[in-house]
């Protein structure tokens, strides 16, 4: 076959004893691989012998798409039950063809079967995992003790411009959802009580129902939870991206130790908010069950708060803040943990705030009641 354009030629050089011999000349570019292929085919499908022999030593030029050629001659002539092999080949062609690794292009991936796994094996990944993640979650507990005793007893090498950044975005800024939130729980506690309160002419004791339950727990708590959606959330993400963009590995290269520099300024800011928070809760959860015993139970305000004063000792508003303390210290902890145990880019990133909230609501319930079984075999209930 002729020159095409004089861009490249398909030459049959012998055919004998079912072999045959083609010559490739000129140009095998991407441009050109398309007609390429079909003039290569043309002379196969003339002749009849079943092993074609490709020489490359007249090619001007040789691309990748010229290599992807040869691998499908090479996958697909032995349906026809033909085979190709390489004959000569000149030094522009020769490294292009040894960094094309035929035989792995020609693999067929093996199936995958499914095996079926039995319970036992089921549990005994998932201890495996469990394991590992315990491991991991002691090393980092134990680092984060030192450290923060460490900044403790050298005030001076805290970073105390970004701890109080720290306390103006998880306290202050949280103070309007905060103070919604815990209204509205106050709220619907009061509405829920008085229905029984009516039944038994004991309206005026729903300031000591109201009372009890919003210092001792569900004032913390209320602060707490939104705590750990607005601020846990927010410092696995931040922890998260710096961690899949190399900037915690970058800290290290530098000799900046990452536990002192990101996750001991977020414990200690969120530990001096809850607490705040909490006692900011407590006021509007009271406010949200003086509004229903106002309304709903005929019981004025003076009354309400007389009634309360009578009930409420300093410990319920203690303990609340002591739990709103311990609650703190969790909710930074497992954000910052699972920031910095962040994996696989932005999926990763959204995963382990995912993770983070979860944890940290599910650390939160496990220490209330823990603090509640504690203070009632202290006699402190």
């Amino acid at each position: 076959m002729g020159r095409l354009k004089e861009a490249f030629a398909v030459d049959l050089i012998e055919e004998s004893n079912g072999r045959v011999e083609l010559q490739l000349a000129g140009d095998v570019r991407i441009q050109h691989v398309e007609a390429i292929r079909r003039a290569i085919l043309e002379q196969i499908e003339s002749l009849s012998g079943s092993t074609i022999i490709l020489h490359l030593s007249r090619v001007d030029s040789f691309d990748a798409s010229g290599a992807a050629m040869i691998a499908g001659f090479k996958r697909d002539l032995p349906e026809v039950d033909k085979e190709l092999e390489i004959g000569e080949v000149n030094d522009a062609v020769r490294p292009l063809l040894d960094l094309s690794n035929f035989e792995s292009l020609l693999e067929q991936p093996e199936p995958k079967t499914w095996r079926h796994r039995s319970a036992l094996e089921h549990v005994g990944e998932w201890g495996i995992e469990r394991g590992g993640d315990a491991s991991s979650l002691l090393n980092y507990v134990g680092r984060v003790v030192l450290s923060l005793l460490w900044a403790l007893t050298h005030p001076h090498k805290i970073r105390w411009g970004q701890v109080y950044d720290l306390m103006l975005s998880t306290g202050a800024n949280a103070l309007p959802i905060v103070g919604l939130i815990s209204f509205l729980v106050g709220l619907v506690i009061a509405f829920v009580s008085a229905i029984q309160l009516r039944q038994f002419g004991a309206n005026i004791f729903i300031a000591d129902l109201i009372g009890l339950a919003v210092f001792r727990e569900m004032g913390p708590l209320m602060a707490a939870i939104m705590l750990t959606a607005r601020s846990g959330s927010a410092f696995a993400a931040e922890i998260g991206t710096m961690k899949v963009s190399e900037e915690v590995d970058a800290l290290t290269v530098m000799g900046i130790k990452p536990l002192d520099y990101l996750v001991i300024p977020r414990l200690i800011a969120v530990m001096h908010t809850l607490p705040l928070l909490s006692l900011f809760a407590d006021f509007f959860g009271i406010l949200g069950g003086l509004v229903v015993a106002s309304m709903s139970l005929d019981v004025s305000p003076q009354a309400f708060f007389m009634q309360m004063q009578g009930s409420i000792e300093l410990w319920d508003v203690f303990s609340g803040i002591l739990k709103s303390f311990v609650f703190g210290i969790l909710i930074a902890a497992a954000g910052c943990y699972h920031g910095m145990n962040t994996t696989g880019g932005a999926l990763g990133v959204g995963r382990s705030t995912t993770k983070s909230v979860v944890a940290g609501v599910f650390l939160i319930v496990v220490a209330d009641s823990i603090f509640v079984v504690l203070f009632h075999y202290l006699g402190l209930n």
